[in-house]
């Protein structure tokens, strides 16, 4: 892949080459998040503010819903058909082994054959099978304009997620494993302060929240023999998973001691891919949450 050597002070883009220098096999997903994530965390879909009054959000604090669960979103549909052909010909540029399906996906978009906007319902309602079936005409890769289409929304969810945070105290009034503003899942843990306080965090639009050291996000096991970890050595200061023997799920969690930015998420992700092997080859894995976002109607 060629890279700009402009790019070379963006943080992300850092983050990014020095994880290629410690795992050079990562080599191809750093270059395609190296051209994907400053784009999408620059991005501005020009959303509408949330319409929400305060004793709304105590009642779904209270009774454990998202903040966006049976909310009418505003999106800007040009805005977002224009970020999705803008990383559709930035993936294009990268030369790599899917740039034939980027190169057919944005001659789609730049033909007129189907508008980004009209996917948005089967994406937010995680209906893969009548997306798959909405696309079938187009003759594209389902799978990869599926992930495409989930990345171009987080913009919008952060930007959500950023209005929505300030309203709530999450210490005291959320103890999920799924995301109190969007109802996605933790992508990961963070042990943050000094005093290593865990954290989870959202992958879609970054939401930060505390968690109980030791409590499985999945089922809510709190019975500490039937909670363990797993590392890869000499790592286990910094990284770990957690592993829960009732319900077999784990999650990867790292010392970060202050939060990272929504951007960087994927990135802490991707560096510790190697954990996910750990726990997958010893049959644990990542229990699906209850889809609250199907019930967010997004408008155009």
């Amino acid at each position: 892949m060629t890279r700009s050597p402009s790019n070379d002070a963006d943080p992300i883009v850092r983050c990014l080459r020095a994880l290629v220098q410690h795992s050079p096999d990562l080599k191809e997903a750093a270059g395609l998040y190296e051209v994907l994530l400053p784009l999408l965390r620059d991005a501005d879909l020009r959303v509408a503010p949330v319409l929400i009054l305060p004793d709304q959000v105590h009642k779904k604090m209270a009774t454990g819903m998202p903040l966006l669960h049976d909310v009418e979103l505003e999106i800007d549909d040009k805005a977002l058909q224009e970020l999705m052909l803008l990383l559709v010909a930035a993936l294009e540029s990268t030369g790599e082994n899917n740039r034939h399906q980027y190169c057919r996906i944005r001659q789609a978009l730049e033909a007129n054959r189907f508008n980004t906007s009209t996917l948005l319902p089967y994406v937010t309602a995680n209906e893969k099978d009548a997306f798959r079936a909405a696309t079938s005409s187009l003759e594209l890769e389902p799978d990869l304009l599926w992930a495409l289409m989930q990345n171009v929304l987080k913009p919008a969810w952060r930007t959500w997620c950023r209005q929505l945070t300030c309203l709530v105290d999450v210490t005291t009034q959320w103890n999920k494993g799924f995301c109190f503003v969007c109802g996605a899942g933790a992508i990961l843990g963070e042990l943050q302060e000094n005093n290593l306080v865990k954290h989870l965090r959202c992958g879609q639009c970054g939401a930060d929240w505390p968690f109980r050291r030791l409590q499985c996000l999945y089922c809510g096991n709190e019975d500490h023999h039937t909670l363990g970890f797993l590392h890869a050595e000499p790592e286990q200061e910094k990284m770990r998973v957690e592993v829960c023997e009732k319900c077999r799920g784990y999650l990867k969690t790292i010392v970060s001691f202050a939060p990272a930015p929504p951007e960087m998420l994927a990135v802490s992700d991707l560096a510790t891919l190697h954990l996910d092997y750990i726990a997958q080859e010893r049959g644990y894995g990542r229990p699906l949450f209850k889809d609250w976002q199907s019930t967010a109607a997004i408008n155009r």
